[in-house]
């Protein structure tokens, strides 16, 4: 089987987030939700062999009508080349569904992951994090509060991230000088 034999469809959350819990290489422990987007990618026989989970960003600072992949996970039983098709089908979903969209973002552990998926779908290194180690034993800075625990142990977030994008069509906005001419 070969990855042009897959169909990709959106599919349950839940589904989504139980095989990203068996197959992530990585971040396993994935949150229920909220998530906004799920889509799984099939074999002709209906076998799913690859999931993925997005939202809105998980930086702040970023716009709310971009879309971050926060999890893709393949089967041991996907195709070559079935993660850059996926990517690849799901811009062409979001673009034709979902025009407010602008564009896409995800982070890729440079500890574990080469990228390849995402150059091989068109998609551009917009941004690199440096490695960083956090010291979450005490309480939050100002606050009696514990930090967040590292659900799936210090080595992911001790790993420089790339932020790779791909730009969807532009939001249909109204021209700022419509009406004055």
């Amino acid at each position: 089987m070969r990855a042009s034999d897959l169909t990709f469809a959106l599919c349950e959350k839940p589904l989504a987030v139980d095989l990203c819990r068996q197959w992530h290489s990585r971040l396993p422990n994935v949150q229920r939700g909220p998530w906004q987007y799920a889509f799984a990618a099939y074999t002709p026989d209906g076998e799913v062999v690859a999931v993925a989970l997005w939202n809105n960003p998980s930086a702040r600072t970023l716009p709310h009508h971009w879309l971050e992949l926060r999890r893709m996970a393949c089967s041991p039983a996907a195709p070559k080349n079935t993660a850059s098709r996926f990517l690849a089908w799901m811009a062409r979903h979001f673009d034709q569904h979902h025009p407010e969209r602008e564009k896409m973002i995800s982070y890729q552990d440079t500890a574990v992951h080469s990228g390849t998926m995402y150059k091989a779908a068109g998609w551009q290194v917009e941004f690199v994090s440096k490695a960083r180690v956090r010291d979450r034993s005490k309480n939050r800075v100002g606050t009696g509060r514990k930090y967040r625990s590292d659900a799936n142990g210090v080595a992911p977030a001790a790993s420089e991230k790339l932020r790779w994008a791909k730009a969807l069509r532009p939001p249909r906005r109204k021209p700022l000088l419509e009406g004055l001419v």
